[in-house]
């Protein structure tokens, strides 16, 4: 099979930038809990982004890579097409469950047991036929302190499929049972479906957060914030205030009529261009007269800025939440005592999804309306053949684009 693809690195020699398309095997089951998916689409993040660039914080995580060269992608969906025994029993008790909530479902499977829909023989040409799936291609180790607790997405010994062992940008993608995810055709479009692991980042992030009814910041508005105003707004924030700022390639009139429209599409009340000293100064000012000179009760940062971490301690309110997604570069003095201990002010880190807790979420919220936004205001603004993946690239690095797709031949 064709598959999109990047050399491991070597610690003292160079690694290269971009990617390559190379023929691959195709995946079989192995293992009893083995899944095996026919990938219909997969999206592109800035995690992929930073990879083809050569990232250093990437290029070190990969080095305990399982695979080289390394399949990219860890964005999509498709269709089961094989799963081994054990992972068989884990997909009908999947259906099992889902049937309770699901008349379509709950009348097709009748009376049925997860045993005996396991093992008919039908059961996967079923699936194949009316569901479209995708993972969560965290893989934990399950017997970490981390894992025991329930938090998963903080397992000490996690390996992100995509990046340190083969992914999703391929004909066909192999996945562990626990973390695949099923959906009725129609329930959720398969476009949609493709980046719901991105979605997960955002959603997590806002729901770290009492939202509903409060006034939150979103910092960043680039794909990561403009879901995160999304999200925000199906979750019942009162007031969403977003910053973004211009520069020479991303002008303020591009912002203005792009994000800023988009962000504002989905919720957003006000939207001020940072980078310019009225519109900051507008910022503070607006937060202010509209919290009655309270603040903010949560911020968002999705930009990985550490001005923006600059504008947060101005407007959190006093116990308010600040959680943080983008990812800075270098370090950054704190006034630990003025701008978190005194104010009293609650810091939280979001890494990946909450497993399964943020699923469930997005679920929800995506066949809450959620998912037909997102179709309806073009936030798939690129779908590409996976051998045209340099044209995908070129239009994310113009900044033209929001989320990308590849799709297999």
């Amino acid at each position: 099979m064709k598959a999109i693809v990047k050399p491991k690195p070597i610690d003292g020699r160079p690694w290269p930038t971009g990617f390559q398309i190379i023929d691959k095997p195709e995946p079989h089951v192995e293992k009893p809990d083995d899944i095996v998916i026919r990938v219909f689409a997969g999206a592109i993040c800035g995690t992929d982004v930073g990879i083809y660039n050569g990232k250093e914080s990437l290029r070190v995580m990969m080095l305990k890579s399982l695979t080289d060269p390394v399949t990219i992608g860890h964005e999509f969906s498709g269709q089961i097409v094989d799963a081994g025994k054990k992972a068989r029993s884990h997909l009908a008790q999947l259906l099992m469950q889902k049937a309770k909530t699901d008349k379509r479902l709950k009348k097709r499977l009748r009376a049925r047991s997860a045993a005996s829909l396991a093992s008919d023989r039908r059961f996967l040409p079923m699936l194949e036929s009316e569901f479209f799936s995708t993972a969560e291609m965290h893989v934990t180790c399950g017997t970490c302190y981390q894992c025991r607790m329930g938090e998963k997405h903080v397992c000490k010994n996690t390996i992100i499929k995509g990046v340190q062992d083969d992914g999703a940008w391929a004909q066909y993608v192999k996945v562990p049972a626990e973390n695949v995810r099923v959906f009725y055709k129609n329930e959720i479009p398969p476009e949609v479906i493709s980046f719901m692991d991105a979605l997960g980042n955002a959603t997590h992030t806002v729901m770290s957060a009492p939202v509903k009814g409060r006034n939150v910041a979103v910092l960043g508005c680039g794909v990561q914030g403009l879901m995160a105003v999304a999200v925000a707004k199906h979750a019942g924030a009162k007031r969403i205030f977003v910053t973004d700022a211009s520069h020479e390639s991303d002008t303020h009139e591009k912002i203005n009529s792009t994000r800023f429209a988009l962000a504002k599409t989905y919720g957003a009340d006000h939207c001020f261009d940072v980078a310019l000293l009225d519109e900051r100064k507008a910022f503070f000012d607006t937060v202010k007269r509209e919290t009655a000179d309270t603040g903010v009760d949560a911020a968002f940062e999705m930009s990985g800025n550490y001005k923006a971490y600059n504008d947060a301690a101005r407007i959190i309110r006093m116990g308010g939440i600040f959680s943080l997604l983008g990812i800075p570069v270098g370090t950054l003095p704190v006034d630990f005592a003025k701008n978190i201990i005194f104010k009293g002010i609650t810091v939280k880190g979001i890494i990946g999804r909450r497993v399964f807790e943020t699923w469930d979420q997005m679920e929800q919220l995506l066949k809450s309306g959620l998912a037909k936004q997102f179709m309806k205001t073009g936030f798939i603004t690129h779908q590409q053949p996976m051998e045209k993946y340099e044209e995908a690239f070129a239009a994310i690095r113009t900044g033209d684009a929001y989320k990308v797709l590849l799709k297999p031949s």
